[in-house]
Formats: structure tokens, C-alpha cells, sequence
């Protein structure tokens, strides 16, 4: 059984990848090293960061109780965006001249150094004169933009205000600077500054980077006090407007009361001399009646004489009737009892009803008191008692008619009272409104005037910033990590990427999968050692491994007819001489009957590996100068015999393809159990071929890192057109860990007699084949 295919991979070949990261791990340690090394040399160039802190109060907004305040200027959440707005950084840009950029050691020149509203950014070179007297102010790519006498203002043009005398400029000398726009500026310094505010907080943290302690620690004092001035000028600036607009608001109350006023008082004296519901048409020392009150009486009484006429004359008419007068019917009359004459002739007449009922009891009525008596009555019963009614009746319908009338003059007031009621209703409204709103106003202004005067800021510096004397951050441990994970990957990746575009063979799936060749053995590599200090173990991997190639040859034959197949490589340098003269040696180690070839009948070296001369040899006896016998030569093996390569010549490889060639191959197959022709490599020429042909049977030599995939790839692309059976490959050169550790063996297996057919085979002889030189010991 042969050593284990390798299995086919699924997904990411790991092991692939491993193998090139310890083939390249020399490469690897390089890249790293140097990528390493230059993040460590960029750090130099790199300044640590230090970090000023400062904290501000933010006055939380008043309560309802307490003195009179005014409301807090912002939300807590906003407090961070003014910090950043334009009005608070752009000041802190232009006061610390943060435009400005300039060498420190240039500072007594740049005194009063400021900008005009339009003014050009850049980078500028101020240059003097040997003497000091002139100056000239170019850009840094040379374009000159002012020049002058020194003490003058310099850069007007592009906007600087800017005058130095010239004991400051000094003579003969170049001064570099770089200005930007304050806005520019200052988004560079917010890019550095940070505001952090809890939610319902009552503290703005302040924090600001830079590689300068000192400047840092003044810069953020600068900007936590121009906050504070901000706030304290928009919260001062809000009271004043708030109080000018309150001001402005009550006059314009003010003046719509009066007018409200105005309107009601005139309305008032327009209608004074009209009823109203509350008018009264009588005083009194208890209660005054109104209009309504007295209309309502009329029509009441109006009823009371209509009633008191009707039941009179009801009386009348069934006195007329009955011829008699009922007293009481008269006296149940409310305006009888008001009229003192008919009440006098009614009582007259009920006093002398009683007299004639008592004087009937005494005397008869023909007596003459009695018939006088009786006259009377009937003259007051029928003329005086009657008489009386109608003249009351008379008065009572005059009264009747007078209220009439003035009831009809009463209701048409009447009905024009509720307008005049609800227009005076409105009027006092609109009076009452606008009296409660100008009182409203009023305090309202009161309170803004107070607060005005009482303002306080609404933010407080508590605790300013100091210089930090630690570093926050040193991003140089950080940075050379980064170069060196950064390095690294990089190394991977160029390793991975180096081992993708490797033309030559390293794994076993690229023998597998894009040859589609089996392996039949893989041979480990063989140092350059003298014999007696090579390793045993070590030999005794390589003895094991050409008969692992012997087993997997003989089982692919079976038993039918002798083994022969022509051993050739893509390429020279692949080994296939040594592999074919050590797997000969095997097969005779293991007692076949075995002859070797020497095919190459060009660089043929075989001869040279068992110490025997080339002539006479195989291309003699094709051109028929020697015998069979003559060619056959012995070797240090009993069982194995040699056929160099013989005398070069330009026909020999029409000689191969000849008849002779196959007598020879029959010849053999008679003597033999194993025929082993060495070829040239299936780059040379036609000559492998034409011996795999004869054979029918070929093994291809593949070395390790050296072979050309592309080129086996093409030249067994050839042998498909031809009738040669490819037996499969041979793995030359191998390292047996990694990815080959499969077809290494275990250690410590050996036997002490293989020490002496390795050191026979792999010893003297191979030293001398040129392209197989890398693989003698």
C-alpha cells in the first residue's frame, strides 16, 4: 500500500496556506521586522497628547417659588451647541491668534498681527535685506504679494494688518508663516474640543488635545471664558428685549383702555336719559322700582280696573234684574272700597235696610215711617246707588284708556332696552378686557424690570483648566503596534499571494487535482553529507520510500508479463535519474531480475552513478556495432544490470523509434522481471516519447519547488495523443513535515542492514549526475 493520498480539501486549504507561511517565513520575519522598525522610526516624528480639563455650571431654571427671576437662557442640551457656534470660538480664534501659524522664536515680530475682513489664506515668506531696510512678501510657490520699506504695513493687499518695526524684523533673514481664515480656525480647534453634559446635569465638562500643555490650558480657559460672556451678554440681551417689547406692550394696552373707556363713558352719557332695567321711575328710602317693575305694575293694575268695571256693572245688571242690589257683591270690589261716595250710599243703604227690618217687626208697611223708609231705599237702590256706579264705572274706563296708552309707550322702551343693554354689556367687555390685560402687562413689566436689574448669568467657570503635566495619550506604543500587525498582514497576505503565483510544484492536490496523476511515493529530501555521517534514520526514510514507489509499481502490473515503464520529468534538475536508478535498485533489493536503461541518450549520466564506462552501450547495439552481451553490464547488485547510454549521435534518437529498439525490449522481457528505461526529460526532445512508446508504461519525476506546473502541464497534455499508459507521479524532494508529513514514517523502525544498499545507492554515484546534483549526498 502507497502513502496516503492527500485528502481534497473543503473550504479554506489551511494547510496549503501554512505550508507557504513556514516556506515564506523568512520573507514574513522581514516584512514584519522592516514595517516595524518604520513605525517605530514614525514615531519619532510623533508628539504625545496631552489633555486640559475645565468645568462650567450651568444655573438650573427657576422654580415658581422664590424671588423674581428670569427663565433660563436654554435647554440643558443646548448648552454644548453654543459652545461650538461661531460666536464663542471664532472670538477665542481672533483674540489667541489662532490663525496664525509661526515658528515660536519669531513671536517679537508677529506682535499686533492681525486680520482685515477680506483676506487671503496661505503660506507666506517674509524675506530682508542685507541691511535691513526692505522687505518683499511672497507665497510659498514665490508670487510676490507686497514689498516695501521695512517699518511700513505689510501684506495689505491680502488682508493683514500688520506693522512691525524693524529692530524686530532683523536683516538678511527669512520668516515663514502660514495664515487661515478665523472660521478655519476655529473648526480646527472644535475638531479638538469636546463638551460633555449629562442629561438633566447641571455640569459642561470641557476638554481640549493638543501636543502643547501650555497652550491647550490657556486655549480652553479662553474659550470657557468667552462662553461665560456669551451667555451672560445673550441672557442680559434677552432680558433687555423681553423688557423693551413688555414696555412697548403695555403703552399699547394702556392706550386701548383708555379708548375702551373713552367708548363706554360716551355711551353712558348717550343713553343716561333712557330707561333701562335699572332705571328707577320712583325713590324711596327702602327700594327704587325699575322700568320693567313699573311696566309690569301698570299692565297688573290695568287688569284690576278692567276686572273692578266688569264686576260693577255684573252687579248692576242683576240688580236690574232682581230689582235688588247686593251690598256685598259691591263691597267685594277693590275700587268700590276707593270710592267714598258710592261706599257712603252703600253703608246708607244697608243702614236703612236694617232699619226697616226692625221697624216691620212693630209696625205694618202702610205705616208712614215704615213707607218713607221704603222710598229711600228704593231711591238709593235705584237712583243714587246706580248713579254712583256709572260715574265710578266712567272713571274706572278713562283709567283703563290713560294706562292703555302708556303701557304701549312703556313696551316700545321696553323693547329697545335689552340692545342698549347688551351694546353697554360689550362695551364694558371690551373695558374689562382691556383693563385685565394692561394690569397683566404691567406686572408682567414690573417683574422684566426687576429681573433686568437683578440679572445674573446663567453659567459660572468653576473649576478653569490648568497644564497638564502627564500626557493623556501616547500614541506611539499604539502606532508601532499597528505597524507591526499592519506589517505582518502584509507579509501573509505577499506570502499567500507569492505562493498563488508559484509556478512550480509544492503541494500534492497540484498533482492530483490539475495533472490527474496518482502519486506513487513521495521522496524525502537527501542532504549533502559524507556516507559515514549520514543519519541512519534518515536513510532508511529514503529506502522506505523508493519501496513504497516498487509496491504501488508492482500491484499496478499484477502478475501478468514483466514490468517496464520509461521514468522521465518535465524538466532536468527533477531527479528522475536518481529515482530511477535508486527505484532499480530497490526491485533488485527485493529479488526481481532487474536491467536499467539509460535512455538519455544525450546527457546520459548513469554510467557515471555506477562507476562503469559508456561505451559500448544502448545507442551501440541499435546501430548494430555491438552485441546484446556486450552491453549489458553488472553492478555492484547481483540482481541488477546497467545499459549506459553509449556512443552520442546525431541519429540516435531516429535509432530508438527503430526495430531494433523493439527487439531490444523483447530481448529483455525474456531475461527480466523489471525493465527500467531512464529518459530524457519531456522538455528535451522527441526521445521520451519515443521510449514510453516502446515501454508503454511511464512515470513522471516531480520535484518540489522546482518543477514547472505549466510545463508538466503541456508536455502530458502530448502523451494523451500517444499509447503510453501514465503509471502516475513520483514526489521528489519533499520536506516530510507540514503539509508532507503524511508521507514520512515513523522513526525508530529501521533495520541495520539497509544502512548498507542506502549508502550504496545514494552515495558516490550520484554525485556525479549534473542534474541531479542537488539531491547527491
Amino acid at each position: 500500500m502507497g502513502p496516503p493520498q492527500e485528502p481534497e480539501e473543503e473550504g479554506i486549504p489551511w494547510g496549503r496556506y501554512i505550508a507557504a507561511l513556514r516556506r515564506f517565513k523568512y520573507l514574513i520575519l522581514t516584512v514584519t521586522l522592516v514595517g516595524t522598525a518604520v513605525a517605530a522610526f514614525a514615531t519619532r516624528f510623533l508628539k504625545p497628547e496631552y489633555t486640559a480639563r475645565a468645568t462650567i455650571w450651568i444655573e438650573p431654571p427657576p422654580s415658581g417659588a422664590g424671588p423674581i427671576r428670569a427663565p433660563g437662557l436654554l435647554q440643558s442640551h443646548s448648552w454644548a451647541e453654543l459652545l461650538t457656534t461661531g460666536v464663542v470660538l471664532d472670538s477665542v480664534a481672533v483674540n489667541m491668534e489662532l490663525y496664525l501659524t509661526k515658528d515660536p522664536a519669531d513671536s517679537l515680530v508677529f506682535e499686533g498681527f492681525s486680520l482685515s475682513n477680506r483676506m487671503l489664506p496661505g503660506q507666506f515668506e517674509l524675506s530682508l535685506d542685507a541691511e535691513g531696510k526692505r522687505f518683499m512678501l511672497r507665497t510659498i510657490d514665490g508670487i510676490a504679494v507686497d514689498s516695501g520699506v521695512a517699518g511700513d504695513s505689510i501684506g495689505r493687499p491680502v488682508g493683514f494688518r500688520w506693522a512691525p518695526t524693524s529692530s524686530a524684523l532683523g536683516r538678511s533673514r527669512t520668516i515663514k508663516f502660514k495664515v487661515i481664515s478665523p472660521r478655519d480656525a476655529s473648526l480646527a480647534l472644535q475638531s479638538t474640543l469636546s463638551a460633555n453634559m449629562a442629561q438633566d446635569g447641571n455640569f459642561l465638562h470641557l476638554r481640549l488635545t493638543g501636543s502643547n500643555p501650555s497652550w491647550i490650558a490657556n486655549t480652553l480657559n479662553a474659550v470657557a471664558d468667552q462662553f461665560v460672556t456669551v451667555a451672560a451678554e445673550l441672557k442680559r440681551s434677552k432680558l433687555q428685549i423681553l423688557t423693551d417689547d413688555l414696555q412697548k406692550q403695555v403703552a399699547v394696552a394702556s392706550r386701548n383702555l383708555r379708548i375702551a373707556e373713552n367708548r363706554l363713558e360716551s355711551y353712558r352719557i348717550q343713553i343716561i336719559t333712557e330707561p333701562n332695567e335699572g332705571t328707577p321711575i320712583r325713590a324711596g328710602l327702602q327700594t327704587q322700582m325699575t322700568v320693567v317693575g313699573s311696566f309690569f305694575n301698570q299692565k297688573v293694575k290695568l287688569d284690576e280696573i278692567k276686572q273692578d268695571r266688569s264686576a260693577m256693572e255684573e252687579a248692576l245688571r242683576r240688580g236690574a234684574a232682581s230689582g235688588t242690589l247686593s251690598v256685598d257683591a259691591f263691597q267685594l270690589i277693590p275700587s268700590v272700597r276707593s270710592a267714598p261716595d258710592l261706599m257712603s250710599a252703600l253703608q246708607e243703604l244697608t243702614t236703612a235696610e236694617a232699619e226697616l227690618r226692625a221697624l216691620r217687626y212693630r209696625y205694618t208697611d202702610e205705616h208712614k215711617p215704615v213707607r218713607d223708609l221704603q222710598e229711600r231705599i228704593n231711591t238709593l237702590r235705584t237712583q243714587t246707588i246706580p248713579a254712583y256706579t256709572r260715574a265710578l264705572s266712567d272713571q274706572l274706563r278713562v283709567e283703563e284708556q290713560t294706562l292703555e296708552s302708556r303701557i304701549g309707550v312703556s313696551s316700545e322702551e321696553l323693547e329697545r332696552i335689552p340692545s342698549r343693554s347688551i351694546h353697554e354689556q360689550r362695551l364694558n367687555r371690551e373695558k374689562l378686557s382691556a383693563e385685565n390685560l394692561y394690569q397683566m402687562l404691567s406686572d408682567r413689566y414690573e417683574e422684566a424690570k426687576l429681573a433686568l436689574a437683578s440679572a445674573i448669568p446663567d453659567v459660572r467657570l468653576l473649576d478653569r483648566a490648568t497644564i497638564p503635566s502627564k500626557p493623556s495619550s501616547n500614541s506611539a506604543p499604539r502606532i508601532i503596534l499597528m505597524g507591526f500587525l499592519a506589517s505582518f498582514g502584509a507579509a501573509i497576505g505577499l506570502a499567500i499571494l507569492l505562493d498563488q503565483l508559484d509556478k512550480r510544484f509544492r503541494y500534492p492536490e497540484q498533482v492530483t487535482k490539475e495533472l490527474g496523476l496518482s502519486i506513487l511515493g513521495a521522496i524525502p529530501a537527501i542532504r549533502k553529507v559524507e556516507a559515514d555521517r549520514r543519519d541512519p534514520e534518515e536513510a532508511s526514510q529514503v529506502v522506505e520510500a523508493f519501496r513504497t514507489v516498487r509496491l504501488n509499481l508492482a500491484h499496478s502490473y499484477g502478475a501478468a508479463g514483466p514490468i517496464q515503464l520509461t521514468v522521465s520529468s518535465p524538466g532536468p534538475g527533477d531527479g528522475k535519474s536518481l529515482v530511477s536508478s535508486n527505484l532499480a535498485l530497490s526491485f533488485a533489493e527485493a529479488g526481481y531480475r532487474t536491467v536499467l536503461i539509460d535512455g538519455d541518450i544525450r546527457r546520459g549520466e548513469l554510467h557515471r552513478m555506477f562507476g562503469m564506462e559508456r561505451r559500448p552501450g544502448l545507442i551501440d547495439h541499435l546501430a548494430g556495432d555491438v552485441t546484446l552481451e556486450e552491453v549489458l553490464r553488472t553492478s555492484t547488485h547481483d540482481q541488477l544490470t546497467v545499459v549506459p547510454c553509449g556512443t552520442r549521435q546525431h541519429h540516435g534518437p531516429e535509432l530508438l523509434g527503430s526495430a531494433r529498439m523493439s527487439e531490444l525490449m523483447a530481448a529483455l522481457k525474456s531475461r527480466f522481471d523489471v525493465i527500467i528505461v531512464d529518459s530524457p526529460p519531456l522538455g528535451a526532445g522527441i526521445d521520451p516519447f519515443v521510449l514510453g512508446t516502446t515501454t508503454g508504461h511511464m512515470m513522471v519525476v516531480l520535484r518540489s519547488g522546482e518543477t514547472d506546473r505549466q510545463m508538466a502541464e503541456a508536455k502530458l497534455r502530448l502523451l494523451d495523443r500517444l499509447p503510453i499508459r501514465l503509471l502516475g507521479a513520483v514526489l521528489n524532494d519533499i520536506r516530510t513535515h507540514g503539509i508532507y508529513q503524511y508521507y514520512s514514517y515513523v522513526y525508530g523502525y529501521s533495520a541495520d542492514a539497509d544502512a548498507a544498499p542506502v549508502a550504496q545507492l545514494a552515495g558516490g554515484p550520484a554525485e556525479a549526475e549534473s542534474e541531479d546534483e542537488d539531491f547527491a549526498s
